[in-house]
């Protein structure tokens, strides 16, 4: 029986899964989320007495992703431009992985929680521990981790809600970037956006990508129809994908993968947010594959 085997067995699939998602709420990289958690595998092999195994590898998930952020912190800070998570592309979710939503609307608002508040969050609300537990986990009093996720719910019940795209709503968007190219007018496009609406661009200092984070329907509108217009060779490319739990569409040419987008709608299903991923080191782990979305998208020429 070998290494792997061992440590499938200990850890379904499933709770793999979870636990790469619950690593990626704190993080927002694949990669470094899915390190963890074959760490913690590891961990879980070499221990004896796991009375409760899905809380044990939450905490330490939590904790070696807690390290992990202190070592990242400064990279962040000198980050060029607005930051992105590394997409997640998953060709199937169950409902469990629905409960950790990470869709990029929620992890901005992640983001600008403290790691304390996310991990006080994540362990009482969404696997369910006491606050005593999380208390000898953080090295906290149970009152300050209570505080600290009570903290955490309030900033994720106050932000705006947003709902996942569907693909026909990436469809309808792509269209309307196309009339306004032909009309050479953004009256229609700015219209399906709402007031509120903020495109962010990642392009991490290694691709072009605007440096803050635009707003409102007019100046995205704009930013878009600049997009589009710019010549690549053959045309634009677009693959339908599934990242983040929504619907997304790659963005390429002959050249080869340029980005991946992604939107998210408000209530009324008017676009509220975009996401623009061109940081080359977030697409590598894209499949940008064989072109199976152009049949449906089509190819412009």
């Amino acid at each position: 029986m070998t290494m792997d085997h061992d440590r499938d067995e200990a850890m379904p699939q499933a709770l793999r899964r979870r636990l790469v998602r619950l690593a990626y709420r704190y993080l927002g990289s694949v990669s470094d989320a899915e390190d963890i958690v074959q760490e913690a595998a590891v961990k879980l092999l070499a221990s004896d007495g796991v009375r409760d195994r899905d809380a044990w590898l939450a905490r330490v998930v939590t904790n070696a992703s807690l390290d992990r952020l202190r070592h990242l912190k400064a990279r962040r800070e000198t980050y060029i431009g607005p930051w992105l998570p590394e997409p997640i592309v998953e060709i199937e979710e169950s409902p469990g992985d629905r409960e950790l939503d990470i869709s990029f609307a929620v992890m901005r608002t992640l983001e600008t929680l403290s790691p304390l508040e996310r991990a006080a969050f994540f362990l009482h609300d969404l696997f369910g521990m006491d606050f005593e537990t999380i208390a000898a986990t953080l090295g906290r009093s149970p009152a300050a981790v209570r505080k600290l996720a009570s903290r955490a719910r309030q900033a994720v019940k106050e932000r705006p809600p947003r709902f996942l795209a569907s693909q026909t709503d990436i469809e309808r968007l792509l269209i309307a970037i196309g009339q306004a190219v032909e009309t050479d007018t953004i009256d229609g496009l700015a219209a399906m956006l709402t007031e509120d609406i903020e495109l962010v661009s990642d392009g991490g200092g290694k691709m072009v990508a605007a440096l803050r984070v635009l707003s409102g329907p007019l100046e995205v509108a704009a930013f878009l129809l600049h997009i589009a217009r710019k010549p690549r060779a053959g045309g634009w490319h677009f693959t339908p994908v599934q990242a983040n739990g929504g619907a997304g569409v790659l963005l390429g040419s002959q050249a080869g993968l340029d980005s991946l987008m992604a939107v998210d709608l408000d209530l009324e299903g008017r676009v509220a947010g975009i996401y623009i991923i061109r940081n080359p080191d977030k697409l590598v782990r894209v499949p940008a594959g064989p072109d199976a979305g152009l049949a449906r998208y089509g190819r412009p020429d």
